[in-house]
């Protein structure tokens, strides 16, 4: 094993560490991230990004939102250049959560509505799940509560899809809290006590410590002031043990309000003080905006008049810059969610259409499947007459005209081949094995010598034997048929004619090149060799069928076909076939 192989898989271990022990180690995730994040400088540039993303979203928990944001950038531009678009919604997550927690709403909705479709097309239902819950929050703090909810139900739905309690129980916590503030005080609390056992099933150390905030908040809704505290206290010492800032931030206000209620206005103060304190250093407005508003009540309930007035001329200035922002932010923010909704509206119906055309095209595919089939029989039966008729007959008027039904018993059995070919391709579980281009190459020469023009054709076969290519046999010989067929029937009678095929590796494809010096293709006809039924020359006896199926054959091998031509020159078709997943279309 290379010194770069074991460097990208010592990276891999550590990041696959690091994510895993987020929800009971923060700190220990940070660590590993880092270290992984040094050792990727030796070598791959993809881990390295990635290492900056994980780094992004620890430093966004933990309320380090400058260095999240630095880390997280530079990893997005990393992805966007190489095109890694289940790195780029990662680090969009990163972004998109940092700027909604700073109560940029409108920038960090944005983030995440890209980073949701991102998820949705590489069907990562565990991603969608993590980016429907801070929409929901979202939501809630624009006080659109149908909104907050139906993304909430959304987040369970995507994560149920992936069986992510952590990810369902993360999503009880604001449904709970979205029926307190609904006086629904029964439902709250059936809910968050449902979260908290979920949590405790998956040993999920810090979204238990939401939850028990969560219920924390029932307490206090009830006035069970020392309950609340339990709760509370429980869920700082998780908060603090990880790093969350933003949590503890929270759990500090909610600590004030139920010394508030017990009268204990000491403690009080000293909670919503290490709350402005947070707040203040990692610029979470909407914490300070409800601190100063909390203080301002608490100064009011001792009559400190002076301190009053200074918390609240505080919480009037935050407030006017919160609402002002809020209320661009909202309006901005329904815009790109109508886009988003306008575009995923239209993807939905492109979707359906797709299933719809592909619905009939398997019906079709299957008709002509089961007649093809079915006719078979009774063209070899009237092929089998036309030897007795040479045994029989000897009336040369008579010979001449079943020699005209012959030829076109002959012309209906081709088209009939050629549409058990076509379809067969899509109802063959025929089992991948290993490709003897060789052999296959000479059968299908012998197999046409049949054909007026074999004879004058000088065939020349270059196949580089040490390829080991695994696929379906009926499909490469389907393709090296039709380009051989075509080179031969097409053959030009005034020249010394040739067909050269040649069999190559090149980087992780297997390279077929096909080369005639035969009747070429008209540059007008160019576009449409490969349209069902199209037959560039009608003088020649076939079905325009071959080229359609040559494509449709290629396309089932993930490949790529080409080709260049010149009238009465020749025609060059380049095949290139991926080495690995061969006939997994």
């Amino acid at each position: 094993m290379g010194s770069n192989t074991t460097v990208v898989q010592s990276v891999e271990e550590l990041l696959a560490e690091a994510y895993e022990s987020r929800a009971n180690n923060l700190s220990h995730s940070v660590e590993l991230a880092f270290r992984a994040l040094s050792l990727a400088k030796k070598g791959d540039g993809n881990m390295y990004a990635r290492a900056q993303c994980l780094l992004g979203l620890f430093l966004m928990i933990k309320g380090e939102f400058k260095q999240a944001l630095e880390f997280s950038f530079q990893a997005v531009a990393y992805f966007e250049t190489h095109n890694d678009q289940k790195g780029i919604a990662d680090a969009k997550y990163n972004i998109g959560s940092v700027y909604y927690k700073t109560d940029s709403y409108h920038v960090g909705l944005e983030f995440l509505l890209d980073c949701l479709q991102l998820y949705r097309q590489l069907e990562d239902h565990h991603n969608q799940s993590r980016v429907l819950k801070s929409m929901g929050t979202i939501y809630e703090y624009f006080g659109d509560i149908d909104s907050a909810i139906d993304s909430y139900v959304k987040c369970i739905q995507a994560a149920e899809k992936t069986k992510d309690l952590k990810q369902v129980s993360n999503a009880y916590n604001p449904l709970s809290g979205i029926y307190l503030n609904e006086n629904k005080i029964d439902l709250a609390f059936e809910l968050i006590e449902k979260a908290i056992k979920l949590k405790e099933k998956t040993n999920d150390v810090r979204g238990l410590a939401f939850s028990l905030y969560g219920r924390g908040k029932c307490h206090l809704k009830t006035q069970n002031y020392h309950q609340a505290l339990v709760d509370f206290n429980e869920s700082i010492a998780i908060q603090i043990e990880m790093g969350d800032r933003l949590g503890q931030g929270m759990v500090y206000i909610k600590m004030g309000l139920a010394f508030m209620g017990l009268k204990d206005y000491a403690n009080a103060k000293e909670h919503f003080t290490k709350a402005l304190h947070i707040a203040s250093e990692t610029n979470i407005k909407f914490i300070l905006f409800k601190t100063h508003y909390n203080l301002y009540l608490l100064e009011v309930e001792q009559e400190n008049t002076a301190m009053a007035l200074h918390h609240l001329q505080e919480y009037i200035k935050l407030k006017e810059t919160v609402i002002n922002s809020h209320s661009t932010n909202i309006i901005k923010s329904y815009q790109s969610i109508k886009k988003i909704e306008s575009l995923e509206l239209e993807a939905k119906i492109q979707k359906e259409k797709a299933e719809i055309i592909g619905k009939k095209n398997a019906e079709l595919d299957s008709f002509f499947y089961r007649i093809s089939h079915d006719l078979k029989g009774p063209i070899a039966s009237l092929l089998g007459l036309n030897n007795m008729i040479h045994l029989e007959v000897t009336d040369e008027d008579a010979l001449r005209y079943f020699g005209l039904y012959h030829s076109q018993i002959l012309r209906i059995n081709n088209i009939v081949m050629d549409l058990i070919n076509l379809t067969r391709m899509n109802y063959d579980a025929e089992a991948k094995t290993k490709i003897d281009f060789k052999t296959i190459i000479e059968d299908c020469i012998s197999s046409y010598s049949y054909l007026d023009n074999f004879q004058k054709i000088n065939f020349v076969t270059e196949v580089d034997e040490s390829i080991t290519y695994m696929s379906k046999w009926a499909i490469v010989n389907t393709i090296l048929q039709n380009l051989i067929e075509n080179s031969i029937k097409y053959a030009r009678c005034n020249v010394k004619s040739y067909l050269a095929i040649d069999i190559t590796k090149e980087d992780n494809f297997v390279k077929i090149v096909v080369e005639d010096n035969g009747q070429g293709i008209r540059l007008t006809d160019h576009k449409k060799v490969f349209d069902m039924f199209f037959r560039a020359n009608d003088h020649i006896q076939g079905t325009g069928l071959g080229l359609y199926i040559l494509q449709r054959a290629v396309e089932r091998l993930n490949g790529k076909v080409s080709f260049s031509s010149e009238l009465q020159v020749g025609t060059i078709f380049t095949i290139f076939l991926p080495m690995e997943c061969a006939g997994n279309a």
